[in-house]
């Protein structure tokens, strides 16, 4: 079993990819997939729960009816899930808002469904959710029975697609916060005991910093789950933290990649590459970094360091800093030890095109302590 999480860049922009990639992993393995809303889409609800502006419903169900249109897919599969941006129920408060905002998922997972000859399976029907609205946990024993669902879908030979990002309470549909896709992917792997998530973007891994911000950040082939634990709480946003606290929990190893291309770049797992890790969010966080920063310090623990730097200051001290940790020019021996890293990761650790000559099976892999093939 392997859980792949798509993420809302990859379903607007890579669909026929993440399509592609289930397909033929479901050639040799039975395949959960958990998707987000198109990029952009929960703003727009958010917006809408806010203003109730029927304008923001219309602009939102042309987007997905294009969007089904653009991939040959009859959108008359997405009419009893638009009515619901137009036929709201009585509820007040976080209540009312959940259930809007959870509609970008659910719309994307009915896509999703049909572009694989999937099930949708709601998600309020599987995951039991406790807590606040609008930041939610997954009770993960509580779920156990309605997970039975996915099974029933997986025997009949089919895929089951569940929207990310929603749990349910009490009859009603509640949010797990922002990233919470990662919380549900991560969850689907624990019920279903997965040999590991998948989680798919718009980028191969998780970087030493933002390649937004930083264009020469470096991919981290290894990192510990107290490491990703640490960066989640902080501001990186490759995966909530709460998915990587069930994840380290369960043991249950977390492979990201790229959606373009079928790149994988990063494991979560036991192992770490030890390598450093900048994050900005209630301060900067620096993890594996033996510098030291003329600020005071918030917190800090063996591998790490939260430091009280003004925002406005952050990107200039991680570019520096970044800059100073991997200079430009190296000598020999640091680009030999850096190629060496990154050819041995990456000739274990990549999806790639599948061909005639190489299956699946032969292309996931998880290293620990030695390498063997998953499946």
């Amino acid at each position: 079993m392997i859980v792949i999480k798509f993420g809302g860049s990859s379903i607007r922009s890579e669909f026929r990819e993440a399509v592609d990639l289930t397909l033929n992993i479901f050639d040799e393995e039975d395949v959960i997939v958990v998707v987000s809303a198109l990029k952009g889409i929960t703003d727009k609800l958010i917006k809408y729960s806010e203003t109730l502006d029927p304008r923001i419903a219309v602009n939102i169900a042309a987007e997905y009816v294009h969007f089904a249109r653009l991939h040959g897919i009859d959108p008359s599969f997405l009419k009893p899930y638009l009515d619901e941006l137009f036929h709201l129920p009585e509820l007040r408060g976080n209540a009312f808002q959940d259930y809007i905002l959870g509609i970008g998922e659910v719309l994307s997972a009915v896509l999703f469904a049909a572009a694989v000859n999937g099930v949708f399976v709601p998600a309020w029907e599987v995951f039991r959710g406790e807590g606040e609205f609008g930041d939610a946990f997954i009770d993960i024993e509580g779920s156990r029975k309605n997970f039975r669902k996915i099974f029933d879908v997986i025997g009949e030979g089919y895929i089951p697609v569940i929207p990310g990002f929603i749990a349910g309470k009490n009859g009603l549909r509640i949010t797990l916060g922002r990233g919470g896709s990662d919380y549900s992917a991560v969850a689907a792997g624990v019920l279903s005991k997965a040999k590991l998530v998948l989680i798919m973007s718009d980028v191969e891994g998780i970087y030493t910093a933002d390649p937004k911000l930083v264009p020469n950040a470096r991919l981290i082939p290894y990192i510990s789950y107290d490491e990703v634990i640490l960066a989640s709480r902080h501001g990186m946003k490759a995966i909530q933290w709460k998915a990587a606290e069930l994840a380290k929990r369960e043991r249950l190893p977390v492979l990201f990649g790229r959606t373009r291309n079928w790149r994988m770049a990063t494991v979560l797992g036991e192992k770490s590459s030890k390598m450093p890790l900048m994050t900005y969010g209630d301060g900067l966080l620096l993890i594996n970094t033996p510098e030291r920063l003329p600020y005071p310090v918030i917190d800090e623990g063996e591998f790490w360091t939260l430091y009280d730097v003004p925002q406005e200051d952050a990107v200039r001290i991680i570019r520096e800093l970044h800059k100073k940790l991997f200079p430009p020019v190296m000598s020999l021996f640091q680009h030999v030890l850096y190629k060496d890293e990154e050819i041995g990761h990456n000739s274990t650790n990549i999806i790639e095109k599948m061909s005639t000559e190489q299956t699946i099976s032969r292309k996931i892999y998880y290293e620990e302590g030695e390498v063997e093939p998953l499946g």
